[in-house]
């Protein structure tokens, strides 16, 4: 068991490793064992994971999730890819810029449900089916939009990578609100009308800063949401003028 974590631990990505083929105990499988993992993530986040705290959870003992799952690395892998099969396919009869919105609206959502998710990007190769399924849509989406073939690969990484740097940030803000009102603070939009009138007072020379702060500019929910829209309108503005007819597929 341990020459098996070992020789895990070199392979580049689960989805390169050999497969495991010896039977494990009756009753569990990774498939249970990855959902198992993700709900545990959902609940406790990151730092409380553990192959233990997963057996645990599924009634079984530690060792025994080593035969479908060979370390919390590859369990972590495992249930990113997992999460990215809830990113969902637009309908391909919309234009290829309502595609676009809604395949990055959809993706944003689904780290919003899995706050963790976020935390993984760059961690791994992401070569796993459903990330695989995600990056096909994006290419099958801009292939539409008019670009050059050679520039295709370059949008749609350009817009997945938009929404999970966005996310990364989002969830980020979104843990540290839910952390100070459990801790008995303010509520998240309380505190960022806190933090707002305190640099409004505080804004003596900056004054673009000054001018802003004396705006209405909503809740800190409906800023981000201005914000996500308002940049990926600038990516797709930024798509469509590199665009000719001649490249159009659609």
């Amino acid at each position: 068991m341990a020459d098996r974590k070992r020789g895990a631990a070199k392979t580049a990505s689960v989805w390169l490793a050999p497969p495991v083929r010896q039977p494990g105990p009756p009753g569990l499988s990774r498939d249970r064992i990855v959902r198992t993992a993700v709900e545990l993530l959902d609940a406790e986040g990151l730092q409380a994971l553990s192959m233990r705290r997963v057996a645990a959870a599924l009634g079984a003992g530690h060792m025994s999730l080593y035969w479908h799952v060979t370390t919390k690395g590859a369990l972590l892998e495992l249930a990113l890819d997992e999460v990215f099969g809830e990113v969902a396919a637009p309908p391909e009869d919309l234009p290829w810029d309502e595609q676009l919105r809604a395949l990055a609206g959809s993706l944003r959502a689904m780290f919003g449900r899995h706050r963790w998710a976020a935390r993984l990007i760059g961690e791994y190769l992401n070569i796993g089916p459903n990330a695989l399924r995600m990056t096909d849509t994006a290419l099958r989406v801009v292939n539409g939009s008019g670009l050059a073939p050679d520039q295709t690969d370059s949008a749609a990484a350009l817009v997945l990578e938009y929404v999970c740097g966005f996310a990364t940030a989002e969830t980020r803000m979104i843990e540290n609100a839910a952390h100070a009102e459990r801790d008995g603070e303010s509520s998240p939009d309380e505190g960022f009308a806190e933090v707002s009138d305190a640099v409004r007072s505080g804004l003596t020379e900056f004054a673009s800063l000054r001018e802003l702060a004396g705006r209405d500019i909503g809740t800190a929910t409906e800023i981000r949401d201005r914000n996500f829209a308002f940049g990926l309108q600038c990516i797709i503005a930024g798509l469509r003028s590199l665009s000719t007819p001649d490249n159009t597929r659609r």
